[in-house]
């Protein structure tokens, strides 16, 4: 009699899951909208960890305001208040009941969880900071970006009575865009193979510090630097700010190892968006592009290397390579769809657990659009825990690039360095904080071992 009662509950459950499943995904009118970019995020062991912009406000933030500004960004913005519904292994995204609403905490939630009510991004406050965390399975750093910039707009016309310029904001009562809520893996793309396609080694250096310790705190150090300062050098030697960034620490890491006997890598994560033809879409085309740094390259100027930097850059921001790349992953993904259960597909990506990019990682979100509002922040943030070895994560707001420097370590053994790395480049006027630990939640999406 139990176990008739049992299976009659789980058989209401499915149908229960099924009818959610068939009644919306990322906006009311979707149905059937499986994870599918995002999957890989969904299976670790203990869960993924979350990702925090931290939007430093001047003065202390409001949270009526926060919670109004939400509101009507979410009229915009459907699918950031949505949840995962799991089904066979695989996960939904459908809408989510609750609303959104702006927690007075500095701890944040798990994501998925009850304690966020299911929700894949929560906006939480402290102090003069609104913290934005959200799971990588919906969405990335890119993907994020416009809701937070519309938050933004909102928040300071309700807080400050800002008449502040909409010029790409993204308005409450503007239409979502082509493809806002596509995703680009699903099918395989056609592409000249006839190329020569550039090929990277992934054999690179690895710092020290470069493997699991028993800290339970994440650190990082946050570096700022006047826009001005930073892209006239930036310009003065051919490079980008990403190009920039990546010489800076790469020639910081050979100074500290000058015997180092393998290519220091700035692997530098990018998304395929305009490549693939899905420039508007929401949801995670992160890939990662390789900067190498050799012996060669020691005795080279910066401006020669930031040529050649831009030659690799391009190289593999080619459509066809990004095509071709783009395949491989839609292969995985194929795999993953026919494994028939949770567990099977965690067998599956069971190498992801260990995958660890040497020498060290960049991410450039890139400029924020703040317009007139920008003269109300300090600064924003990107961070996540879970960093091995040196994490680098960039962007660029309110006049200013913010640097944040993640590790498993709390030294300054590569931050006190890169400071005088950008001196001798002509940047001067760089602001350091001190260590700063911290941790991010791992995801609630369900209950693991």
């Amino acid at each position: 009699m139990f176990e008739q009662l049992k299976q009659t509950a789980n058989q209401l459950g499915r149908m229960r899951k099924e009818h959610l499943i068939n009644q919306s995904g990322s906006t009311a009118d979707d149905s059937l909208d499986k994870v599918r970019s995002g999957q890989s995020y969904l299976y670790m062991s203990q869960g993924m960890d979350s990702e925090v912009f931290e939007v430093r406000f001047k003065e202390r933030v409001s949270g009526s305001n926060l919670t109004e500004a939400i509101r009507y960004a979410l009229m915009r913005f459907p699918y950031i208040n949505t949840r995962l519904i799991e089904l066979d292994g695989d996960f939904y995204i459908v809408q989510n009941p609750v609303a959104m609403v702006a927690h007075p905490t500095k701890s944040l939630g798990k994501l998925g969880s009850l304690h966020t009510n299911e929700h894949l991004v929560e906006v939480t406050y402290h102090k003069n900071s609104a913290y934005f965390a959200f799971h990588h399975a919906l969405c990335d750093g890119r993907g994020t970006k416009p809701f937070i910039e519309t938050v933004i707009y909102y928040y300071c016309q309700r807080f400050y009575h800002s008449n502040a310029q909409a010029e790409g904001i993204r308005l409450k009562d503007t239409p979502l865009l082509p493809n806002e809520t596509a995703d680009a893996f699903w099918e395989f793309y056609d592409y000249d193979d006839s190329k020569d396609f550039p090929t990277f080694s992934r054999d690179a250096y690895e710092i020290p510090e470069s493997k699991p310790n028993d800290d339970i705190n994440d650190y990082r150090f946050e570096i700022t630097i006047p826009q001005s300062d930073y892209m006239a050098v930036a310009k003065a030697n051919n490079a980008t700010p990403v190009i920039l960034l990546s010489y800076a620490i790469s020639q910081t890491i050979a100074k500290l190892f000058p015997d180092f006997d393998k290519p220091i890598n700035a692997n530098i994560a990018t998304d395929m968006r305009a490549a693939l033809g899905y420039e508007n879409t929401f949801k995670n085309t992160v890939k990662s592009m390789i900067l190498p740094y050799t012996k060669d390259d020691t005795s080279k100027t910066f401006k020669e290397i930031a040529t050649n930097y831009r030659t690799y850059l391009n190289q593999q921001k080619d459509i066809d390579f990004c095509k071709k790349e783009a395949n491989g992953i839609i292969g995985l993904y194929n795999k993953l769809d026919e494994a028939p259960s949770f567990e099977e597909k965690q067998k599956l990506l069971a190498f992801m657990e260990n995958i660890h990019l040497n020498t060290y990682t960049i991410s450039y979100i890139g400029q924020f659009i703040l317009n007139e509002n920008e003269q109300y922040i300090d600064s924003i943030h990107l961070y996540s825990a879970g960093t091995i070895g040196l994490s680098i994560n960039m962007i660029c707001a309110s006049g200013k690039f913010t640097i944040d420097v993640k590790q498993n370590f709390p030294e300054d053994t590569y931050v006190k360095p890169f400071l005088e790395t950008l001196a001798e480049l002509g940047i001067t006027n760089a602001q350091v904080s001190d260590s700063i630990p911290f941790t991010t939640p791992k995801d609630g999406l369900r209950n693991r071992n």
